[in-house]
């Protein structure tokens, strides 16, 4: 409950009367006939939040004022004034630091969850542990030498053996093959149902809609502590059903919902977009820090792809942020191994001058199977939107749960948990290793598994991804392009051993294993989701973090940025951005240039412009007014006539005026309503000031301004709206809306990506990076 006194001098036992505002209620003392003006101007719009509706793009520069003008007001009342007063203004600046820390140990604690009840719901679709029913395999075999990517131990039971049917091998197979399937649909079934039922937000990574977030849409749900529960419940399930879908992308959302919830018991982040925001950006990243054990991957993919607008002193809010989670994540230790580095491999050679050539394959390879992943995905996507599918969502998700379920059955590298396959893929083999990756007499039967397992996982990652549960890209897509790395890894040591006097292995003579397939996992695994996503330097820190060894560095950043220039001469958007496309939500992306051949005055809005004169109002006209016209703001003008510019209102600030005015009694449907400090000397009744919630002086350009410095201005200031004059008489106004419709209609519905509709990132040396569900 927020009380104002409307009366700035003494309330002298005026009633109390309640004001609702949105979601906010206010108390408010009615003063005396004569003090109704100084009643509106004692509360000037930047005491109060803005109150923005669900869908609406928020305005930057407004609380940002604001957020400034609340910390002045906050050191003139007091909170700067003796050492008491200096120590309140300590914590008021410490909020930050303190909201922070509490995030980062509660996305810790809810990734230390996941990760464990994961793992063993995984599990649950082999067998059970005899020693312990909640422990998962990994646990139960831990004290085993064996492999549990390939073999398992006697204290697990498969479902053959659970049911007495294991005495006939074939039999067995096919009860395991029974249980596998069967569990894997149940799980599946149960995220979409919930997510359809309860909480649509949860469905998909949630990444496109943290962007556009973070670039100023409001969308209420989506960060709400429901959707929070949701999203936890519905990923471990859709993880757990062996789905090619990732727990880590959606982990962003996991980690931007948390910072919301904890952020909206500090009235100082809650109540104002931008700061929140702020603390959005440090936070979101912090879910890729948990799940991969990675705190710099985590400041710099919120850098990288998903913050709008990133600072320094976001910067240094991510890094601590990052920090404290990845410390808390060790403390909990949920990869039960003590470190926080989850595929660790050590290298104690470089790499020939030779591998040059497999390496740089790799990029171009894998840029274009990302490209090809996002062109096939996203029409896919746009297909089940348009056809019958789209109405049984939840029978979509579990027919393929069966199918990728009886597919990876037949495959031992589909079968185990991706990210457990993908400690295979990066594992290194060692003087007598005699595992199906490491076998030298099976070379070529390896290659053919791990060329169709890579071709099978990647065409059901295309059909799965943006389902109606959970989904995520990294591990998918990480295993995808580590599939095909080792396959291009195993032929190239193949050529060592059966070529090993070549001229081109000379400085291996005194080194047994000179080829290490592991690394050309690791380059593929990180080159794929570079295709795929347009990110380059967050995910090369990801994959290393998450690797634990720096040796390899130079060669995978060379692939990955072969890789990205190969994914970007097919587009220039990633998955992400596709995805918000295809959505239209009013994401303007700061990271593509266009090359507009047009000017403001070509798409403005000049017909039927919506304006408040500035003559002839009152508080039952303006009621009216907003009642009637559905705009987020009016320009005041002189008259319809003149139309000379005097400021601009949103439709907000209007109504929290109005509002609080409302509250007197004394003021009535005829009550007069000024947009100017010159009131008549003829005024002798009440009336309401509106100047201090009017913009009196709003952007403004010129008719001829070219649109590419109106579409700077939109992207690099935050604007919501430019208004149109021609020497202080206006002919129109832009909005965010206005350039978003232009640039679909006239690039991506004509499909317009060559240079001569983009500029050529490469020309000004611009550095580019880069489902919900319906």
């Amino acid at each position: 409950m927020k009380t104002y006194d409307l009366n700035d001098r003494t309330t002298n036992g005026a009633e109390i009367e309640m004001v609702e505002l949105g979601d906010e209620s206010y108390e408010v003392t009615e003063g005396s006939l004569t003090n109704v003006s100084d009643a509106i101007r004692s509360v000037p719009s930047f005491v109060s939040p803005a109150h923005y509706d669900d869908y609406e793009t928020i305005d930057w520069i407004r609380d940002t004022i604001l957020a400034r003008r609340q910390k002045a007001m906050y050191k003139r009342d007091g909170g700067g004034k003796g050492c008491f007063g200096k120590f309140k203004m300590l914590l008021y600046k410490s909020q930050g630091w303190l909201l922070l820390f509490l995030i980062a140990v509660a996305i810790a604690c809810i990734a230390s969850i996941l990760n464990v009840s994961v793992e063993y719901m995984v599990d649950t679709r082999l067998g059970y542990c005899t020693t312990g029913f909640f422990l998962s395999r990994k646990l139960c075999c831990r004290l085993s030498e064996s492999d549990v990517l390939f073999d398992t131990c006697d204290a697990w039971h498969n479902w053959a053996k659970i049911v007495h049917l294991e005495t006939n091998e074939i039999v067995a197979y096919i009860v395991n093959w029974f249980f596998y399937v069967v569990i894997s649909i149940i799980y599946a079934g149960l995220s979409a149902f919930m997510v359809k039922n309860l909480i649509r937000w949860a469905a998909g990574s949630g990444i496109p809609e943290v962007k556009v977030i973070l670039g100023g849409f409001v969308i209420k749900m989506f960060n709400s502590w429901q959707s929070l529960i949701v999203k936890v419940t519905c990923l471990i399930l859709s993880a757990a059903s062996g789905l090619n879908l990732g727990k880590e992308g959606p982990m962003i959302h996991v980690a931007s919902a948390t910072a919301e919830v904890i952020s909206s018991l500090f009235p100082k982040y809650a109540l104002n977009e931008v700061k929140k925001r702020e603390i959005l950006a440090a936070a979101s990243g912090v879910g890729i820090t948990v799940a991969f054990g990675a705190p710099l991957g985590g400041v710099l993919i919120s850098l990288e792809e998903l913050s709008y607008y990133f600072p320094h002193h976001i910067m240094l809010s991510a890094l601590f942020c990052s920090t404290i989670a990845a410390s808390v994540l060790q403390l909990l230790n949920p990869f039960h191994n003590g470190k926080l580095i989850i595929y660790q491999v050590h290298y104690f050679h470089s790499w020939l001058n030779i591998e040059w050539i497999p390496f740089i394959f790799i990029g171009i390879f894998m840029g274009f199977l990302g490209a090809l992943f996002i062109k096939l995905n996203i029409r896919w996507s746009k297909f089940r939107r348009t056809s019958r599918m789209k109405l049984f969502p939840i029978t979509y998700v579990m027919v393929m749960a069966g199918i990728t379920a009886f597919l990876s059955w037949c495959n031992v590298y589909l079968r185990s948990y991706s990210s457990d396959f993908l400690a295979g893929m990066f594992s290194q083999c060692e003087g007598g290793d005699i595992t199906p990756l490491c076998d030298p007499e099976r070379t070529w039967t390896t290659v053919s598994d791990l060329f169709i397992a890579g071709t099978v996982r990647f065409l059901l990652t295309v059909f799965t991804f943006g389902l109606a549960v959970p989904s995520g890209l990294f591990i998918p897509g990480f295993a995808i392009g580590a599939t095909f790395g080792r396959v291009v890894g195993i032929i190239s040591a193949w050529a060592y051993n059966n070529i090993p006097e070549s001229y081109a292995f000379e400085t291996c003579k005194n080194h047994a294993e000179c080829i290490d397939p592991s690394v050309y996992a690791i380059i593929g695994a990180a080159c794929f989701l570079t295709g795929a996503t347009r990110a380059t330097f967050s995910i090369i820190v990801i994959i290393l973090e998450a690797t634990g060894d720096l040796n390899y560095l130079l060669p995978v950043t060379i692939a990955v940025l072969v890789s990205k220039f190969v994914g970007d001469l097919f587009s220039k958007e990633g998955i992400y951005e596709e995805i918000i496309l295809m959505n239209e939500y009013p994401f303007l992306n700061n990271r593509v240039h266009y090359n507009f051949r047009k000017t403001a005055k070509d798409i403005m809005v000049s017909r039927h412009l919506s304006i408040i004169e500035l003559q002839g109002n009152t508080y039952g006209s303006l009621m009216a007014f907003m009642n009637s016209n559905n705009h987020t703001g009016w320009p005041v003008v002189t008259s319809k006539e003149e139309m000379s510019l005097i400021g601009y209102i949103t439709r907000s600030e209007l109504r929290q005026a109005l509002a609080f005015a409302g509250a007197h009694r004394v003021v009535q449907d005829n009550t007069n309503c000024y947009f100017s400090p010159e009131i008549p000397s003829s005024e002798n009744r009440p009336y309401i000031d509106l100047v201090p919630w009017m913009d009196a002086t709003p952007i403004q350009v010129v008719p001829n301004t070219p649109l590419n410095n109106v579409f700077d201005m939109f992207t690099r200031m935050g604007m919501r709206y430019v208004l149109v004059a021609n020497r202080g008489t206006i002919v129109g106004i832009v909005t965010k809306k206005d350039i978003l419709q232009y640039i679909h209609v006239e690039y991506h519905a004509k499909g317009k990506h060559s240079e001569e509709d983009l500029d050529d990132e490469d020309d000004d040396l611009s550095s580019p990076t880069s489902q919900a569900f319906h």
